[in-house]
């Protein structure tokens, strides 16, 4: 079952300011980079993609 994770943005990464927030389904216990990235390109385009390290996001399960 797919869990829902809300990530902010630790600091300013690929184009986006610090404070960004996304929402990310998984069906881990925490969103996979490649999940990370894929939100980011959705909502921000290409170059949001370089933000995929979990290590830039605080990341809450919802």
């Amino acid at each position: 079952m797919a869990q829902v994770f809300t990530c902010k943005l630790k600091e300013p990464r690929a184009g986006m300011p610090r404070g960004t927030v996304i929402q990310v389904m998984s069906s881990f216990s925490s969103p996979s980079e490649y999940e990370i990235a894929d939100e980011c390109e959705r909502q921000f385009g290409k170059k949001a993609r370089d933000a995929q390290y979990k290590g830039y996001w605080e990341i809450k399960k919802n």
